[in-house]
């Protein structure tokens, strides 16, 4: 009585364990820019305010002595390096090369200083945008 139970116990771990294994890894993509001459926050605000408009991005994380943006997009967001580079020339600065990588979620750490959760307001009226975005 206790051998068939102890073989569908066995079965069924050795079926979860292959179910597992077949579970796809969830990635996220990280893009690296290059921002020629942007070494002021004030640069870097201007391009933030174009990021909320950049569909996806989720964390960001500025570097100002070597002049480059980090930026972590939603799982499932796929986003060309022409997006990114259209982002900075709309803030009025000249893009620099973008090197774009996919990455588990459990290897994009932005835990550490200097990242920034990027909001996207839905709001139709302005001052309730200003609102979501500030606070």
């Amino acid at each position: 009585m206790n051998r068939p139970i102890s073989l569908s116990v066995a079965a069924l771990l050795w079926a979860g364990s292959i179910l597992m294994a077949q579970v796809p890894d969830t990635t996220i993509m990280r893009a690296v820019a290059g921002l020629n001459g942007v070494f002021s926050p004030r640069g870097y605000f201007n391009i933030t305010v174009r990021l909320y408009q950049l569909q996806g991005v989720e964390w960001a994380k500025y570097d100002m002595k070597k002049s480059r943006i980090t930026l972590d997009f939603f799982p499932g967001v796929v986003v060309t390096e022409k997006q990114i580079q259209q982002v900075m020339t709309s803030a009025g600065y000249k893009p620099g090369p973008v090197d774009i990588r996919n990455l588990g979620v459990a290897d994009a750490s932005r835990i550490g200083p200097g990242w920034v959760k990027i909001k996207h307001p839905k709001s139709k009226n302005a001052v309730v945008r200003w609102f979501q975005l500030n606070f």
